[in-house]
């Protein structure tokens, strides 16, 4: 289903009015992904697209990535916006954009391995760990502080996280020290949060579900030089909003696979 450009101009008008239209369940769902130009972000900024949602497609340099491009040419009810997570400028200035705009699924998706060589053990260059380490955890933690209301004025009210198994301290094995440690603390950072809001006194705030998937390892050029079996961004896409649309409230704060929602040890 495509939406025409007024009728997507229209609802969002209305939603940044009126933030009670969240339980208007004739509007469509939206949902806000970051690091949306390439990889699973891009495919699922498309397929969220496809579904009917109001899609807004966030990059760092959304205007050097042709398919994001093309994406919001296909579709009207794609938003293509700048946005550098690590910047605390960049990310209040989106947020004042759409303040008071409803936005029914967060998706923490923008992520960097860093440079492999720089994480040998007996050669750590930190430099490079405060970079993975301000994408990979500081990033999200920047989002949900900034949009939390946006998320709890929402139907879904869901805030997602695009983790990893390699977060897993009970699966670790060798290798990839600062990315598998920012994994770790995404995973901590979200889970705290799950805990923390349930004692906020805002019952929409204490209704947020919070969510971190392992999307798979995905051929999309992130993990290239990993010798293990890989699936398409596309279908680790697809599984992955399959996953994200079976968190319930009782499933706050968990660590799931892409794979049928499969839960992951810590």
């Amino acid at each position: 289903m495509r939406f025409g450009t007024l009728l997507a101009t229209m609802v969002l008008a209305t939603m940044a009015a009126c933030p009670t239209l969240a339980a208007d369940t004739a509007a469509p769902y939206t949902v806000l992904i970051t690091g949306a130009n390439r990889g699973i972000g891009y495919e699922l900024a498309r397929q969220y697209a496809e579904l009917g949602w109001t899609v807004i497609a966030t990059a760092r340099k959304p205007r050097e990535s042709a398919d994001l491009q093309k994406l919001a040419k296909t579709w009207d009810n794609v938003r293509v916006e700048k946005l550098d997570v690590t910047s605390d400028r960049s990310v209040r200035s989106l947020a004042a954009r759409y303040k008071g705009v409803p936005i029914d699924v967060l998706i923490n998706n923008a992520g960097i391995l860093g440079d492999i060589t720089a994480q040998k053990y007996g050669t750590y260059d930190f430099d490079v760990y405060d970079e993975v380490a301000d994408v990979n955890f500081k990033g999200p933690l920047r989002m949900v502080e900034a949009f939390m209301d946006n998320v709890a004025t929402s139907r879904q009210k869901k805030i997602m996280n695009m983790s990893s198994a390699v977060g897993s301290i009970e699966m670790t094995f060798g290798g990839q020290v600062f990315y598998r440690s920012s994994k770790a603390a995404l995973n901590m950072a979200m889970r705290t949060l799950s805990k923390e809001v349930k004692r906020d006194p805002d019952p929409n705030r204490k209704a947020l579900i919070f969510g971190m998937i392992n999307p798979g390892i995905v051929d999309t050029g992130f993990a290239k030089n990993v010798p293990v079996p890989m699936i398409t961004a596309r279908e680790s896409a697809e599984k992955c909003i399959a996953v994200i649309e079976s968190y319930t409230p009782d499933k706050s704060g968990t660590f799931l696979d892409y794979n049928k929602g499969a839960k992951l040890p810590w």
